[in-house]
């Protein structure tokens, strides 16, 4: 029923239309295609793993480094300045670590270093130029 001039009530047994006004709440746009992130996630994926393979290949190639020998391990000369730590029952292995010290210079190393290690025959420093580094105090094996 209508009345003229007054409210009128919608009836509840018919359907109310959609008014066409301001928009209600925003209907979710159409799915953007994913092929975006799925390549996102597999460029990811691939730096990683090549990140990774990096680290692990610059590891392998510098654990048998000098500057990594503790005392006990043997080493071998290596070329000039350098030793490669290598098995103490290896026919190379000509030198074995009795000392280590952290923090000295180069001088120091030449100097003083090893001084409190009587069995050392001779020493090894590695670090840069003009900075500390790691001293080995490194006696003969005896092979």
């Amino acid at each position: 029923m209508t009345y003229a001039g007054g409210p009128q009530y919608p009836d509840p047994a018919r359907p109310v239309p959609p008014r066409a006004g301001p928009p209600g709440p925003a209907q979710p746009p159409a799915a953007a295609p994913k092929k975006g992130k799925r390549r996102q996630k597999i460029v990811l994926t691939v730096f990683l793993i090549v990140v990774a393979g990096i680290l692990a290949l610059v590891w392998a190639l510098s654990r048998d480094n000098g500057e990594n020998a503790q005392v006990g391990n043997c080493v071998t000369e290596s070329g000039e300045n350098y030793v490669k730590i290598v098995d103490c029952g290896a026919a190379n292995a000509t030198l074995k670590v009795v000392g280590r010290v952290e923090d000295k210079t180069q001088i120091e190393a030449q100097v003083s270093a090893c001084n409190g290690y009587p069995d050392a025959d001779s020493v090894f420093w590695e670090g840069k130029e003009g900075q500390t580094g790691v001293v080995l105090c490194l006696a003969k094996t005896g092979k």
